[in-house]
């Protein structure tokens, strides 16, 4: 049998250059410009730069056919970030009326081989709102669907894809798909409870389509108007309040070291319609994680902890320390509630349970105390 790099070179061989083609006679290849004594020549692949001599002919001069097409995806396969090529390539599906579902799908495609893309993503994007705005209802389905599978299967590679979760975002918002999103994250938060982008799309969907906490616009001038969320009433917005309150504290459980679970819970006491204030469920929520930070457990840890788990877990170790993450939330309520000198207490406990931020948490201490101001 063959072997895999003999089948390479095969491939390799049976490749006739672009200049060499009969359907390609008419077109007379334009070189890359370089200097006369350039101190350094990129070493490209000698069949890369006869498809990108050939673009850049038929860039220049404008032409709109299936040939200019197929050469613009021989040459993304090539080099995927090849930014002016997926812009040519996004003119040629317009001008020529290419099939945007399957487009979306060869976007799909391109964005598992390079998935920290910008210019692939764009150009799904690109696909979608053109699926959107035809004004079929079963095609902004279709491109929906194929925006959850693309941005999921991404996020299976890479849990924390950046790129992944701002199409997903945009996605979820341009589509209103909010409650299905909920589902998503609190699966992705299952299987790592520290995945931080799975908390902050999560707290995307509460705050922007969800429980009428605040009312998004959207200014992005992309015609997704209707997909603004609704701005409810604080009966609502108290309610789903109560429901993602319930869902941190089920994660912290699990967890009581994880920073993102903590971030989450102020951003929901925080939100302006649900007038809680600091007191009261955060000081609660606080003080079940708090530990013994004014005791034996306030000093100075010494050694390594132990491992976590897979899923983001706590290590033994950590799980009976005192938690500053409760305690920086339980100093922020007894500053909101005026107890300054309690809140002093705790930033002194802070600087004990954790000294990389001691002098943060001095400052913070002569803050409360007026020794100085913000």
């Amino acid at each position: 049998a063959m072997s895999s790099s003999s089948s390479e070179d095969a491939d390799a061989d049976e490749r006739v250059p672009y200049s060499r083609r009969p359907e390609w006679a008419d077109v007379v290849p334009i070189p890359q410009p370089e200097s006369a004594n350039p101190v350094v020549l990129i070493d490209y692949a000698d069949e890369y730069v006869d498809a990108m001599d050939v673009w850049r002919a038929v860039y220049r001069s404008r032409e709109r056919s299936r040939r200019v097409l197929d050469l613009t995806r021989d040459v993304i396969g090539m080099n995927g970030g090849a930014y002016t090529v997926w812009h040519h390539r996004w003119e040629l599906v317009s001008a020529l009326g290419v099939d945007l579902a399957e487009e979306l799908r060869y976007a799909g495609t391109m964005a598992r081989a390079n998935p920290k893309n910008y210019q692939v993503w764009n150009h799904m994007r690109l696909c979608s709102q053109a699926m959107k705005a035809s004004g079929d209802a079963a095609r902004a389905t279709l491109a929906w669907e194929l925006n959850e599978t693309h941005t999921r299967i991404a996020l299976m590679l890479d849990a924390k894809n950046i790129h992944a979760w701002t199409q997903r975002a945009w996605a979820v918002r341009t589509f209103g798909r909010w409650t299905e999103e909920m589902d998503f994250t609190e699966r992705m938060i299952d299987d790592d409870v520290r995945n931080n982008s799975a908390w902050n799309q999560r707290f995307f969907c509460v705050v922007g389509g969800l429980g009428g906490f605040v009312t998004s616009t959207d200014d992005d001038g992309n015609g997704d108007g209707d997909a603004k969320s609704a701005p409810g009433d604080g009966g609502d917005a108290v309610v789903l309040a109560e429901s993602e309150l319930a869902f941190a504290k089920s994660q912290l459980d699990k967890s009581p070291h994880n920073e993102s679970a903590w971030n989450y819970v102020r951003g929901i006491l925080k939100r302006p319609n649900v007038g809680w204030g600091w007191r009261g469920e955060g000081e609660a929520i606080a003080r079940k994680h708090l530990g013994d930070i004014f005791g034996e457990a306030s000093r100075r840890r010494v050694g390594g902890g132990g491992e976590g788990d897979e899923r983001g877990g706590e290590s033994r170790d950590e799980a009976c320390e005192p938690c500053r993450h409760a305690a920086c939330l339980l100093a922020e309520c007894l500053v909101d509630a005026g107890e300054f000198h309690e809140a002093g207490r705790v930033f002194d406990a802070l600087r004990a349970i954790d000294p990389v931020r001691a002098n943060y948490h001095a400052f913070r201490r002569a803050h409360a105390l007026g020794l100085v101001s913000a």
